[in-house]
């Protein structure tokens, strides 16, 4: 049996104080590969130290939707950081109106970057939404992000709308 976690956050620091114990129960249970997502742009070079350490370790590059007062990327600099063998996915990204309040435009933008960074690059997506649902898809074909697909992470919303994101080539993810 081959296991993949598609989606852990190994940098944060309940997990990053004691990784060869995570490493250990990844084994046990059979966890061939997993992918180590970014949040920020700060944090990334730990995230990719993490990839680079454990060869089933993969990372991805972004900036989360949540995370204001950061660094914001450009596609430049996603599709720079994201040449790196161990970088196989651009996120997590999206829009998330549930924890956000007021002018969303910033999210709109970020998200669009990173949909222009993935079709830059080839690499699918990881995209976080939530409350935003029509905005999502909106985003997602104005940008023609069914030309890369990915994963819409931790998946809240409505049959109609995975059945429209897997249309686009997103599978879905609980």
């Amino acid at each position: 049996m081959m296991l993949v976690d598609s989606h852990c956050h190994l940098d944060f620091p309940d997990l990053a104080g004691d990784l060869e114990g995570v490493m250990a129960l990844m084994r046990e249970n059979q966890v061939t590969h997993a992918l180590c997502v970014s949040v920020t742009l700060e944090d990334f070079p730990k995230v990719l130290a993490i990839a680079e350490k454990y060869p089933h370790v993969f990372a991805s590059v972004g900036v989360h939707p949540d995370y204001e007062g950061v660094t914001d990327a450009t596609p430049e600099v996603l599709t720079r950081l994201a040449h790196h063998a161990k970088v196989v996915a651009i996120g997590e990204t999206g829009l998330d109106f549930c924890y956000n309040e007021g002018d969303l435009d910033w999210q709109r933008e970020r998200f669009r970057t990173h949909v222009r960074a993935a079709r830059e690059t080839g690499l699918p997506l990881i995209v976080h939404t939530r409350d935003a649902r029509e905005d999502t898809l909106k985003i997602l074909r104005e940008e023609n992000a069914q030309d890369v697909g990915g994963v819409m992470h931790c998946f809240t919303e409505t049959l109609e709308m995975a059945e429209a994101a897997m249309e686009l080539g997103f599978y879905i993810s609980f």
